[in-house]
């Protein structure tokens, strides 16, 4: 019976975060959403630990653009693996017609820059309009994992490529936040 037990708490100890998080020691933003120049993009966590985010002050637009965040971190115990399992977006849409806005995530880490995840979500407008405040949130069973953190608690550069692409008829977006569900093992 014991034995069942443990089997049965080991996926829930996959998710949590280690006991030590790592701290974000810097983030580097670029692309037209969200120019590196700007200060339009400011952390919402001082660590990466279930979860993370950002948020936005230019990723806004009626076509598409692209806002790529690049976070460096040390200090997590060692022994973890970490990966993005899920984003949400957040922020104004305007959709009238037959339009539809469509969303990509990309997600890597630059140590394995060729092995990158996409995450996909989306909404489509099939009446006169929809004008709201919106959550777009997508999720992946593909996780792309960081290297395993030694004594520095370093997982490596975590990538994060967002581009809100609009089609069809008419569409806006504005968006004002993203959050980042993250997943750790050991290793």
């Amino acid at each position: 019976m014991r034995f069942l037990l443990s089997l049965a708490t080991l996926p829930f100890l996959a998710l949590a975060a280690p006991p030590s998080s790592p701290t974000i020691t810097r983030i580097v933003f670029s692309g037209s959403g969200c120019p590196n120049d700007s200060g339009s993009v400011k952390t919402d966590s001082a660590t990466l630990s279930d979860t993370a985010g950002v948020s936005f002050t230019q990723l806004k637009g009626d076509s598409t653009d692209n806002c790529a965040v690049h976070i460096e971190s040390a200090g997590a115990s060692s022994g973890w693996q970490v990966a993005v399992r899920q984003v949400d977006y957040v922020g104004d849409v305007n959709l009238k017609g037959n339009s539809g806005l469509d969303t990509y995530t990309q997600v890597f880490w630059s140590e394995n820059a060729g092995n990158t995840g996409v995450l996909t979500g989306g909404l489509t407008c099939a009446g006169p309009e929809i004008k709201d405040y919106i959550t777009v949130r997508s999720s992946t069973a593909d996780l792309k994992w960081s290297k395993c953190t030694g004594t520095d608690g370093n997982p490596g550069i975590l990538n994060v490529n967002f581009r809100p692409v609009i089609q069809g008829d008419f569409g806006t977006y504005d968006f004002k936040h993203a959050a980042w569900k993250l997943e750790w093992r050991k290793c």
